[in-house]
């Protein structure tokens, strides 16, 4: 199926009781194919909670970008390709430099401002009058990852390698090319693009693989971003006006400690991430030999511009791959894994003391088998929906997408 922007589809939303706490699961997408939201460190909300952006292919092997109504399931298409996916981070078996970049839509919903990659063409799309235009041309032979739009929508981040650290055979490519970046030392580039003017502000390089990069929620010259590869030496680092630093420092770690999963807290210059001591939890690392230690999973809190930080640890038998994110004003973490592998939980954090509660949401039951499955869930900016993908009603491997109202009485 060939559809072109501008064109609309139906959904039937579907409700459902969990099976576990009663609460009503709403999935919004009925339509054949597989559907996912945008990568957690962008919203995939629109600014009044009444719309949700997702990636769809309609099962035509094409995905693009559409925007659903939470009231009745109407969903426009915003994007118009038709060239299938990109070869980028994550997505390595698409094409090499030709479709759409899965990994690479940000959305700053104050906005209605749309960040994604075509091909080598960097874009910008207005998501209500559909207008876009190319801001930034990749240079060639590069592979990008995630992208991230500041919340003003005017700066645009890329982060991108040279596609030789991909040519790496076969095998699992996620550690492959970790491996390969670190033996050839090669570096990563970060170019902060003007989305008005499309002139560069800054850019920088850094020896490692970078897949991820996030804008202060306040200062577009300070950037978190990533070393990919699972058991790298340093997850986190801070790019902060010119300087780079580790955030939490894994030097002291030994070669069981694991971080992942970095993103900014809303309220305060902080970063809250996730890890394991014992054996990573990743199902991508599976090569990584069990050490004697207890594996002990554990969500942490740290200061950008300090050096101390605050973890608190869940019991041993809570070591499922998962994700955090957090509530607007940082009270509440949300999970889809880590307590147990099949079910969203809620998690209120007293760093202080070092101590959670956890409430279980429902279900997703999702198979995590690959990344469009990730249930990746979110919240609403005013708090009141969590959001998440599963494949549990549709084929292994192809999402549905689904919302969980927190305001409903159970």
């Amino acid at each position: 199926m060939n559809t072109v922007k501008g064109t609309i589809f139906k959904h039937q939303l579907q409700k459902r009781k969990d099976a576990l706490t009663g609460r009503t699961v709403t999935q919004l997408t009925s339509l054949p194919g597989n559907h996912h939201h945008l990568y957690f460190t962008s919203s995939s909300f629109t600014e009044d909670n009444r719309q949700i952006l997702y990636i769809s292919d309609l099962g035509s092997g094409n995905p693009n970008v559409f925007k659903l109504s939470l009231e009745d399931g109407s969903a426009v298409q915003l994007t118009d390709n038709s060239d299938g996916i990109m070869k980028s981070y994550v997505y390595y078996d698409g094409n090499p430099y030709r479709g759409f970049a899965k990994a690479s839509p940000s959305f700053a919903p104050a906005t209605g401002l749309l960040l994604y990659i075509q091909g080598n063409e960097v874009r910008l799309l207005d998501v209500n009058g559909l207008e876009e235009r190319v801001i930034y041309q990749l240079p060639a032979n590069v592979m990008t990852g995630f992208t991230h739009l500041s919340g003003d929508g005017r700066y645009a981040c890329v982060p991108y390698i040279n596609s030789a650290a991909f040519e790496v055979g076969d095998g699992n490519p996620f550690s492959l090319i970790r491996e390969k970046v670190k033996r050839d030392n090669i570096s990563s580039q970060v170019v902060v693009i003007d989305t008005i003017s499309g002139e560069t502000l800054y850019n920088f390089t850094h020896q490692g693989w970078v897949t991820h990069v996030q804008f202060h929620p306040n200062d577009p010259r300070i950037i978190l971003f990533n070393h990919e590869g699972g058991m790298v030496d340093q997850r986190i680092w801070l790019y902060d006006h010119g300087k780079i630093s580790k955030v939490r420092d894994q030097s002291n770690g030994g070669p069981s400690l694991w971080i992942c999963h970095e993103m900014w807290a809303n309220q305060d210059h902080a970063v809250i991430y996730h890890g394991t001591r014992g054996v990573p939890n990743d199902p991508a690392m599976k090569e990584v030999a069990k050490e004697q230690e207890p594996i002990v999973s554990f969500v942490g809190y740290m200061g950008s511009r300090e050096e101390k930080y605050m973890e608190v640890s869940f019991s041993p038998d809570m070591t499922a791959y998962g994700h955090f994110t957090t509530s607007t004003d940082d009270s509440l973490l949300v999970t889809d894994g880590i307590i147990n592998a099949h079910s969203i939980h809620l998690c209120r954090i007293d760093w202080l003391q070092a101590k959670l509660d956890m409430t279980l949401l429902c279900l997703h039951n999702s198979s995590f088998s690959v990344q469009d499955v990730h249930p990746h869930p979110i919240f609403s900016h005013n708090d009141q929906y969590v959001l998440f993908t599963s494949d549990t009603h549709n084929e292994r491997t192809q999402g549905n997408i689904y919302i969980v109202d927190l305001h409903e009485t159970v």
